[in-house]
């Protein structure tokens, strides 16, 4: 979203303090994106460009037919973007992705991808954020495929399962480092819960979307009601959804239990928040590797999660359940509301395992990944050398 004074600002990453680490290896970035503009910057939003951060705009377009009204306005600004100098770094699955990979392998420009999340599951019917997507869900997985053969630089940010359904054939180089750094505010001091008080559960995200299961967290929350479990469910954030989910709890008889936050401000209050939790649920129908998750590890909080993108390689086995199973949900949180024993157990397990994520540990290793992009995509135009550009 761009305002009239020119500043870019979004409600999701990445924003300007994701670049920084690349800023150490690029004088400069470019970041090909869709812009709509806005009259001011929106509330809670955090801004994207800043120095040594630019954004080059392609006309903007929400969903399949949208884009197919667009094509031909969206393709001839690509083809110019492939005459910039620099090095290209693709985060797909995402058509703007393709269709630049396209043009960049019709002139011979080398390119590295960096992929976010499995097609193959983000693209389902019922996950799919725009209708008739999931029609399109063989050629996203297809094309995910082809460009992680043929980048030279390949980084697998979601969970082991996308790498060997997408393997770099012809990479130089090739790894999986994650996209979320988590500053040392994010690890909160381990909290002792009240006797006898309701389990306080939160799950955080966008509601704009429903790929993150929070129509199913409240149906399962529904039969644990039946079964006796006492709960407060808390929906950290806000979006379009707000009113269908409220009113499908209350449906079930749970709307007294279920409350939405509205929009945060920023990392500080979705902390505060997750502070006063006891459980954090996410059983998303598609993820990459969640932010809300690390955090909420980070915090010190026990979690159950679906078994999609990289949360299987994140949680123990007996915290992860099938998405899409309603019962199977209600039965993992109902062993675990059993098992009060183990809370300190699992709370310090996950602030432990949330340490890999540390932005000290992780900047290095993007600075690496960066770096490789750099050494073996980067192309300067005989008629215009500039400084290092990504």
């Amino acid at each position: 979203m761009q305002s009239p004074d020119g500043s870019v600002w979004t409600h999701t990453p990445p924003t300007y303090d994701f670049f920084r680490s690349a800023l150490e290896v690029f004088d400069r970035l470019r970041v090909v994106a869709r812009i709509a503009a806005v009259s001011s910057p929106p509330t809670g939003a955090r801004r994207v460009d800043g120095p040594g951060v630019e954004l080059v705009s392609i006309p903007s377009y929400i969903g399949p037919f949208q884009y197919l009204r667009r094509h031909s306005s969206i393709s001839s600004v690509l083809s110019r973007i492939t005459q910039l100098d620099g090095s290209f770094l693709l985060r797909i699955p995402s058509q703007t992705g393709f269709l630049l990979a396209s043009r960049l392998e019709q002139i011979h420009r080398p390119y590295a991808v960096e992929i976010l999340t499995d097609p193959h599951d983000f693209f389902a019917p019922g996950v799919s954020p725009h209708g008739l997507a999931f029609l399109f869900r063989s050629y996203f997985c297809r094309r995910s495929r082809e460009l992680c053969a043929r980048s030279l630089v390949t980084n697998y940010v979601t969970g082991s399962s996308t790498r060997n359904a997408n393997p770099a054939k012809s990479a130089r180089w090739a790894d999986s480092i994650s996209d979320v750094d988590l500053p040392p505010e994010a690890f909160l001091p381990l909290r002792t819960r009240p006797s006898g008080a309701p389990l306080e559960i939160i799950s955080v995200g966008l509601l704009d979307l429903l790929y993150k299961g929070q129509d199913l967290l409240i149906r399962s929350l529904a039969i644990c009601r039946q079964e006796g479990l006492d709960f407060r469910l808390t929906f950290a954030g806000d979006g379009e959804n707000r009113q269908r989910l409220l009113a499908l709890a209350a449906s079930l008889g749970i709307g007294d239990r279920v409350s939405i936050t509205g929009a945060l401000g920023g990392a500080d209050q979705v902390r505060s928040w997750l502070a006063r939790s006891d459980l954090f649920v996410l059983p998303s129908r598609a993820e990459g590797i969640p932010r809300a998750l690390l955090e909420a590890m980070a915090a010190g909080l026990p979690a159950i999660c679906s078994n999609v993108g990289a949360m299987p390689d994140l949680l123990p086995s007996q915290w992860i359940v099938p998405s899409g199973s309603v019962d199977r949900l209600a039965g993992k949180m109902m062993e675990f509301s059993r098992l009060p024993q183990l809370w300190p157990e699992m709370s310090a397990q996950n602030q432990a395992a949330a340490r890999s994520f540390e932005r000290s540990v992780l900047w290095p290793k993007r600075k690496q990944f960066y770096e490789a992009v750099r050494d073996h995509t980067l192309h300067l135009s005989i008629q215009q050398r500039v400084p290092n550009a990504a």
